[in-house]
Formats: structure tokens, sequence, C-alpha cells
């Protein structure tokens, strides 16, 4: 059992006395397989009116705060205990249609996956369509060790793109 402790501090300061709209705040981790949260403490300064604490739809714990009055300095600041206890990482499967990158999904999946895969931002030229993709689509940054891992479980275009990239003088 390795135990972490976790201090986060965000301060924003103002040349004059501001008023704060409602803020939502991700500062907790989720718990999982080999994380557990032992302890979660949160101040803000100025005081919020009202802290609320709700779960979004992916499971994350989310603060919301809401402010009256002014100020010149909003600070919040997050201490969290972890209990982390590295198991043998699970041996997650890639299916077969995913080996090779770019892929598409099966139809069963899109219900769940359209809020993701449709675009957030007016794309009018259609560069995004355009634009081959990259090693970069794969691994950020590159290099990383998150980037071997990947590379190491994929194979096709997009690793053979990152092995050209890595070979270039």
């Amino acid at each position: 059992m390795l135990v972490i402790n976790v201090r986060h501090v965000t301060t924003y300061r103002y040349k004059q006395p501001v008023a704060f709209g409602e803020h939502r705040m991700m500062l907790r981790p989720r718990d999982s397989y080999d994380q557990k949260l032992l302890d979660a403490k949160l101040a803000i300064t100025p005081e919020p009116t009202d802290i609320r604490w709700v779960h979004d739809v992916f499971g994350n714990c989310v603060a919301i705060a809401r402010f009256a009055g002014r100020a010149q300095e909003l600070r919040f600041e997050s201490v969290i205990r972890l209990d982390h206890s590295p198991t043998n990482a699970l041996d997650f499967q890639i299916e077969e249609y995913a080996e090779r990158y770019p892929f598409t999904y099966g139809a069963d999946e899109m219900p769940d996956l359209l809020r993701t895969i449709e675009r957030q931002y007016l794309d009018p030229e259609r560069e995004v369509d355009r634009r081959p993709p990259s090693s970069d689509d794969l691994c950020d940054p590159p290099g990383s060790d998150l980037c071997r891992a990947r590379g190491e479980r994929r194979s096709g275009s997009g690793q053979d793109l990152a092995d050209e990239k890595r070979q270039l003088p």
C-alpha cells in the first residue's frame, strides 16, 4: 500500500474587486481497482455561499460553488490522500478490428459513442476530414511511456507513421 498526498492550489488575482460566477471543480480522483480516496479537503477563499457535490455521467465527482459579493482574489486549495495499491495491470485485449489505425467502431457501439464523435466546433472547410492520421493521434507527448505502451499494442498505419517519424534524420 502506497499512501499519496496531493495538494493543489489555484489562485486568481484581479486588479479590482470582481463578482464570481458559478465554478465547477473536478479535484477528486475516481476510485478504481488500484486506487482509493482516503481523505479530501477543499478550502475556497472567499467562502462560497453554496457548495454542492454531484457526480457527472462519467462518474467524476464535481464540486459546484456559488459566490456572493466581490473580491480581488479567488483561491482554491484541495488536499487529498490516496491509497494506491498497484496490482498486476488488467490485460485488456484490443479487438482485432482496432489493431489498425484508424478504425471504425461497430454499428452497435455508435449510440454510446455518438456524443464523443460529434464535432464540437464548426469546420466549414472540412479541414479535419482532409487531414491524414499521424502518429501524433496515437501519442501525446511523443516518446512518453503511454506512447510506448500504446505502440507495443498497436500495429498498422498509425504505428508505421510513428516508426517513420522516428527514422527521419
